[in-house]
């Protein structure tokens, strides 16, 4: 006689790791260009930008409810969906080295770190490229006349959000500033 289980051995399921994408948008570029070129930015500009449009902002939950309460006010309205899905995209996208004007890119592949001690070597990596900087991947509202975006460097950093007004990128808020 066979006796037959129901306990089913499971396979291992594997994990797909992001793959790395470069942002081919113009519009995402001349919000970019046009952050670099005002002038309470201009002062801090560096040779070099790490390129990974994911600012760890959204991790902590201050930040979210303040930049969540802002984004109601400042887009026409509130499309928690897309807001979202842009946020889930800046983590795999990634610039293309020429369409930043003035800025070389350091490569900053964090879909490829899967340890504290690879991110921790992948920081120290970055140290030899000082004055750096970092700017967000631009969260736009549906019209794409608002955008959110955070700058910043190794001793400061900015969140603020931007308006075109007469074809031209203003900062119309800036809700934080660290000094570190």
């Amino acid at each position: 006689m066979k006796i037959l289980s129901c306990n089913k051995k499971e396979e291992p399921k594997t994990v797909q790791k992001p793959e790395k994408e470069y942002i081919t948008d113009p519009f995402v570029y001349e919000v970019i260009n046009a952050v670099l070129e005002m002038p309470e930015i201009s002062e801090y500009k560096a040779e070099y930008m790490i390129n990974c449009s994911y600012i760890l902002d959204f991790a902590i939950n201050e930040d979210k409810k303040d930049f969540y309460q802002l984004t109601e006010k400042y887009f026409e309205e509130n499309d928690t969906l897309s807001v979202y899905n842009q946020i889930e995209k800046s983590k795999i996208s990634y610039y293309k080295e020429g369409f930043i004007k003035g800025i070389k890119l350091i490569d900053y592949d964090l879909t490829k770190i899967t340890t504290s001690k690879q991110f921790d070597s992948l920081n120290k990596s970055i140290r030899k490229y000082r004055p750096y900087i970092t700017i967000s991947y631009p969260i736009f509202n549906k019209s794409r006349n608002v955008v959110h975006i955070s700058y910043g460097d190794d001793s400061f950093t900015k969140r603020f959000f931007m308006k075109k007004i007469n074809g031209k990128w203003e900062i119309i808020i800036i809700y934080s500033e660290i000094i570190i």
